[in-house]
């Protein structure tokens, strides 16, 4: 969650921060202040860079709030919040929401399956259009997976 908020800092900071940036290789501001740091990316790869006759979307211009809420770092933390809470209710063996105790590995697998595929599309962005990487990206995909990986050894009996 920390890697999430660190990101959520460098995407809204004024300019590009010096303690992410370890030359062209590695450089997180290119990155979180890239078109591909929100969800609009997702259309700006289909429109520009693909090719598609597709229209543009893009309502993180529209408003901060809007912009705060398709950022890619601010869904990640907020699918970290979640991931969290599922496990909590799994150690209690209660619901969450409108997850029941039953299916909460099933849900658990599920958005950490989502979140690895979303990460290793970031990933290609980074490596492929970009030609950077963003070491706190890179992080927080490894925890992803290392979670992945945690949750595919959990037996659906809770233990």
């Amino acid at each position: 969650m920390l890697l999430s908020a660190l990101l959520i800092y460098e995407h809204f900071s004024e300019s590009a921060s010096k303690f992410c940036t370890f030359g062209n290789s590695l450089n997180c501001g290119v990155v979180n202040k890239s078109p591909y740091a929100n969800l609009d990316g997702i259309s700006y790869l289909l429109t520009i860079d693909l090719g598609l006759p597709l229209p543009i979307i893009s309502i993180s211009d529209a408003n901060p709030v809007l912009d705060l809420l398709t950022s890619n770092a601010f869904l990640g933390l907020l699918t970290l919040l979640f991931l969290f809470a599922l496990v909590r209710a799994r150690e209690k063996r209660e619901r969450f929401l409108f997850v029941p105790y039953h299916s909460n590995l099933k849900w658990l697998r599920g958005v950490l399956i989502f979140s690895v595929a979303y990460g290793a599309y970031l990933f290609a962005v980074q490596h492929f259009l970009l030609k950077t990487y963003c070491i706190f990206c890179l992080g927080l995909d490894i925890v992803l997976v290392v979670s992945l990986v945690l949750a595919f050894m959990l037996k659906e009996n809770g233990s």
